[in-house]
């Protein structure tokens, strides 16, 4: 996936195509781009692919950055709108999402209806989540198929639900082990 700049030009585009900037502030706009999260799409563009497809176009994104971008958006906080964006995507309720990143119902409520972002620990959580939510679209090809196995209960992870795995980290290592055994014909 090609990282994007801030101006929302590809940062692989070819210098001939990049407009009349030398190659001294080509590399400098790439050097920028490399180290920022892209700049969220127009409000109406979000609007019409309701909070799941918001939720997908920022998990996509975080993941895509470098670490330093990661780390700084982490330290930044998440918008609270990404729970339900999260939620809608997994086809869990809202409830279970609050309780994966470690938000209580009201505490989630009230975040969320005051357009706050969350504190650095509930975004890693969360981005966390959307890491082996991605991983598991990636290893089957599919978002329904991903949601219906990370509901299962799973024999290689205990006879528990992936999904219930996801609010610790060795969880989610876990999680991902088996994914990649999946994935790569590996025993999980």
């Amino acid at each position: 996936m090609a990282k994007a700049s801030m101006r929302g030009e590809p940062a692989d585009k070819p210098a001939s195509l990049a407009g009349s900037a030398g190659p001294q502030a080509l590399r400098a706009e790439q050097a920028r781009a490399n180290y920022a999260v892209t700049a969220a799409p127009p409000v109406a563009s979000i609007v019409a692919r309701g909070a799941a497809g918001a939720w997908v176009l920022y998990r996509d994104r975080f993941l895509s950055s470098p670490a330093q971008a990661q780390i700084s958006e982490i330290r930044k906080g998440a918008p609270a709108s990404n729970l339900i964006g999260a939620a809608e995507a997994l086809r869990v309720p809202r409830e279970r999402v609050y309780e994966l990143v470690g938000l209580s119902s009201s505490t989630a409520k009230r975040k969320l209806t005051r357009d706050e972002t969350l504190d650095p620990l509930m975004t890693e959580r969360l981005t966390r989540i959307g890491a082996i939510e991605k991983l598991a679209e990636d290893t089957f090809g599919d978002s329904g198929l991903a949601s219906a196995w990370l509901q299962a209960d799973n024999l290689g992870l205990g006879n528990v639900t992936p999904l219930s795995m996801l609010d610790t980290e060795i969880g989610c290592r876990e999680v991902s082990r088996v994914l990649n055994a999946i994935a790569y014909g590996g025993a999980a």
